[in-house]
């Protein structure tokens, strides 16, 4: 038995932040593209894999209405795959979450959509009885933990959940559960979605976030994939297997002088010494000495991507932001922190929040949200974006 655990295409995203006039036409339609051509990968490797079949953890695409164009080219990969006699099984997650009837999507012949409520699909492969067990969102937001609704692993030979969840110690309102309770259900394999960082919660029986395909920011660097699953003589061998178009990446530079031309050499020299094998979206940081304090951030940025413009393509990179590091690591702002401190307190507050949000407060999903801790979110983003402090956000 061999099968592909993959989640979190995000089809269609919007990639915000990088549409702007810097950044040239054709990389950033290849940008927009990445997600489309990710998946277009997983799919080739699966027919060339021979896989059995494919488990896709939801939120395939970034919102709940897709357009014409996506939902063809997902039916079309779903159809190369059907060609090849690949199943597929497929929940949605909190992004595309699924309020119709699942009988009513129309897919081909090879894909098992799960419903609004736990339910498990069997099949026999190899003399062996399958069992997959799964569901998908009816909303954006699942406060229960229908982990609880999972039955015991059945009279089958291999079992497997899906779940597009995060652990209940992260207070996310996402189908939370603990690992305690996966293991009490005794799958053999745990296919889970929503965490964009592949990453392994127990090794026997094995529990798997496989991460997304693409990265879509900054805050979903490095390589994105999906993972194999190898069933040989009853074990099983989990194997990361990438499909990034784009990779999001960071590079650090030591400058020690005043001249931009030298500070643009030095940093091109580096990308080149890289050899970058596909595009790399990079945010530089400069680590400077305190007496280079008055070199202006948007011209060098501005020249630098000048450079790039007729350069990109060759080198594989582009560089969408840069950063100031004085050597000893402290982030230079021109932010001072006890007014910083002040602002805070006076601007960040709960009554400017739900004044300035009033509007929108009327929609339940959004009172839900305000309610959650929007304060401190608030002010940690604002940080981020002011004072350069770069913390590690998940992403939903």
């Amino acid at each position: 038995m061999k099968f592909i655990h993959a989640a979190d295409l995000h089809l269609e995203s919007p990639f915000e932040g990088l549409m702007d006039d810097e950044i040239p036409q054709k990389l950033w339609e290849k940008i927009f593209n990445s997600t489309f051509l990710a998946f277009s990968n997983l799919v080739q490797d699966a027919i060339n894999q021979k896989v059995d079949f494919v488990l896709l953890s939801g939120d395939l695409f970034d919102r709940d209405n897709q357009t014409p164009k996506t939902y063809n080219f997902f039916y079309g990969e779903l159809d190369k795959l059907n060609a090849a006699d690949v199943k597929i099984f497929m929940i949605f997650g909190n992004h595309d979450y699924l309020n119709i009837s699942a009988s009513d999507l129309k897919l081909p012949n090879n894909v098992y959509v799960f419903g609004n409520q736990v339910e498990t699909k069997t099949f026999n492969l190899n003399d062996k009885k399958i069992a997959i067990t799964g569901f998908s969102y009816e909303n954006r937001w699942i406060n229960d933990k229908m982990i609880d609704n999972y039955p015991v692993k059945s009279n089958v030979d291999f079992q497997i959940g899906m779940l597009h969840g995060s652990e209940a110690n992260t207070g996310d309102n996402y189908a939370p559960f603990t690992i305690n309770d996966l293991l009490d259900k005794k799958y053999d394999y745990w296919a889970l979605g929503h965490i964009h960082k592949m990453q392994q919660l127990n090794a026997n029986p094995p529990i798997y976030y496989s991460g997304n395909i693409q990265g879509r920011h900054k805050n979903e660097s490095g390589s994105k994939g999906y993972l194999l699953i190898n069933e040989v003589n009853g074990n099983l061998n989990v194997s990361f297997n990438e499909t990034s178009v784009i990779i999001w990446d960071n590079l650090t530079i030591n400058i020690n002088e005043n001249n931009t031309n030298q500070i643009i050499n030095d940093l091109m020299s580096q990308i080149y010494k890289n050899k970058y094998s596909k595009i790399h979206l990079l945010e530089i940081t400069f680590n400077i000495n305190k007496n280079l304090l008055n070199i202006n951030h948007d011209e060098l940025l501005s020249k630098i991507q000048n450079t790039l413009r007729e350069e990109y393509d060759n080198l594989n990179a582009w560089v969408y932001d840069i950063r100031f590091s004085i050597n000893d690591n402290e982030k230079i702002s021109n932010i001072d922190d006890d007014i910083w401190q002040e602002a805070a307190e006076s601007i960040f507050t709960k009554d400017n929040i739900m004044d300035i949000s009033k509007s929108l407060s009327k929609y339940d999903f959004i009172q839900n949200h305000l309610d959650n801790n929007i304060q401190d979110n608030l002010l940690k983003q604002a940080k981020i974006n002011l004072l350069g402090n770069k913390g590690n956000i998940d992403e939903d």
